[in-house]
């Protein structure tokens, strides 16, 4: 069953901060990753139960994926009855503890 998603105000961000770094090396590149993230939210609005259970983050029901083709950067996301939130896209060599904060 597909639910729609929606982005926290922390995605935007998120996904401009990987984009400017990666571009630094390679814009088309960086390009590839806004359209792999964005269809990974996709994705997961279609399969939202498919990710790894995140507990350790004390955040209820969060899970994580990893955006397709960038296997470094990592998709955090709840589920509600209706509604997908994608919450954070972060590298996983961040300080996930605090950042998930």
């Amino acid at each position: 069953m597909s639910v729609k998603y929606d982005e926290s105000e922390y995605v935007f961000c998120d996904l401009q901060a990987i984009y400017r770094y990666i571009r630094k090396d390679d814009e088309e590149v960086a390009r590839r990753f806004l359209e792999a993230a964005y269809d990974s939210f996709e994705f997961l609005a279609e399969n939202h139960m498919i990710g790894r259970a995140r507990p350790e983050f004390a955040h209820a029901g969060l899970r994580s994926w990893r955006v397709q083709g960038f296997r470094n950067y990592l998709i955090f996301y709840r589920t509600g009855n209706d509604r997908l939130q994608i919450w954070r896209v972060l590298h996983g060599s961040r300080d996930l503890q605090v950042m998930m904060k």
